[in-house]
């Protein structure tokens, strides 16, 4: 079978690989998309990871059931709905199931977490994959396998808005329009936000959030440059003075974070989602001051279910946002991303 493995530092290379199997407990899938992530181009430029050889690329993926194998214990298998033909989006994390995170539901901070396709378990950007049946979701009729493809950074997002509590009617800032602060923006108006504000640098990027938000009816959000237009003085100009309620920090850059924090009410709420890869300051007296809440969101728990139910319900528009490329154009499409000349690529598998 074809799969896009990651050799070394920009080194991608379509292979011809051994097919898997379903082993006892486990699920074979055809994966249809995989989205490229910021994760994914971290691993393709410094290629880490790979000391047991070639690693193959994907974690964010829906996909079609195969074959489910011996000895799973699902409800949905002996119900006929975990079945070959079934399509289904990932969650792709392996976790213990009985470190402390685990056992508390916090299965997300897992202590002996594996990524599916960011380790030694091999991703979807191949022709067949083998996952738990406990990481496999089913999707409704009237979803397609394009919009599967989106739960997992939606999910993401949907977990980062979460932490910053009930913020129905209020305001919120978005800092960062790639594609989970896309994601976040969409969420904060399904959740009821009324007054949204996101800042992002990319023109392109803008571009693609302010049409899929007015696809959304959220038309009236203001969508800003942070080099023509300081955020936080927007902020507090559009809430009287006062601030905004919540930050969701999806950028991962100093200038962004101070931002975020001069943007906030009294009593608020930031929240970084970002990958963040050098330290940022932070003076807890700014924060004692007014009761700031700095916290931080990773990956996803419990959010797979809400988002499917919210794309079915139109809450997450695909057009203007994602494209698609076929498997055979998947290095050129990590050059693509790297030069920041598109937001979401999904790549066909089938393709």
């Amino acid at each position: 079978m074809r799969a896009a493995r990651l050799h070394g530092p920009r080194d991608l290379r379509v292979d011809d690989v051994p097919a898997p199997s379903a082993g006892p407990g486990e699920v074979l899938l055809r994966p249809l998309f995989t989205g490229l992530c910021g994760s994914d181009l971290h691993m393709w430029h410094g290629g880490t990871g790979m000391s047991a050889g070639p690693l193959t690329l994907g974690h964010e993926f829906s996909a079609e059931v195969v074959e489910v194998g011996p000895d799973v214990d699902d409800p949905r298998a002996a119900a006929g709905q975990l079945r070959p033909g079934a399509l289904v989006s990932v969650e792709p994390m392996w976790t213990c199931g009985h470190c402390g995170p685990c056992r508390a539901g916090s299965y997300n901070l897992c202590r002996n977490m594996v990524w599916h396709g960011l380790s030694d378990r091999a991703g979807a950007l191949a022709e067949l994959t083998v996952v738990r049946p406990g990481m496999v979701h089913m999707l409704p009729e009237g979803l397609d396998a394009v919009q599967g493809a989106l739960i997992e950074p939606l999910a993401v997002a949907h977990h980062a808005v979460s932490r910053c509590g009930d913020i129905a009617g209020g305001s919120a800032l978005v800092l960062g329009a790639g594609p989970v602060g896309i994601a976040a923006a969409l969420d904060l108006v399904a959740r009821g936000v009324e007054r949204l504000i996101v800042s992002e640098p990319s023109k392109v990027r803008r571009a693609a959030v302010t049409t899929v938000l007015a696809a959304v009816g959220a038309g009236t959000a203001s969508v800003v440059d942070p080099a023509e237009t300081d955020p936080a003085e927007l902020a507090k100009e559009l809430t009287k003075g006062e601030g905004v309620d919540c930050v969701v920090d999806a950028a991962g850059v100093e200038p962004a974070f101070q931002a975020g924090l001069s943007a906030l009410r009294p009593g608020g709420t930031l929240v970084t989602v970002a990958t963040y890869l050098k330290p940022v300051s932070l003076h807890p007296l700014l924060t004692m001051l007014s009761e700031l809440d700095v916290r931080a969101s990773l990956g996803y728990r419990g959010d797979f279910p809400p988002v499917v139910d919210l794309m079915a319900a139109g809450a997450f528009p695909v057009d203007g946002w994602v494209r698609q490329v076929p498997l055979p154009d998947v290095a050129g499409a990590f050059e693509l991303l790297d030069a920041g000349a598109d937001i979401k690529l999904l790549v066909d598998v089938s393709a």
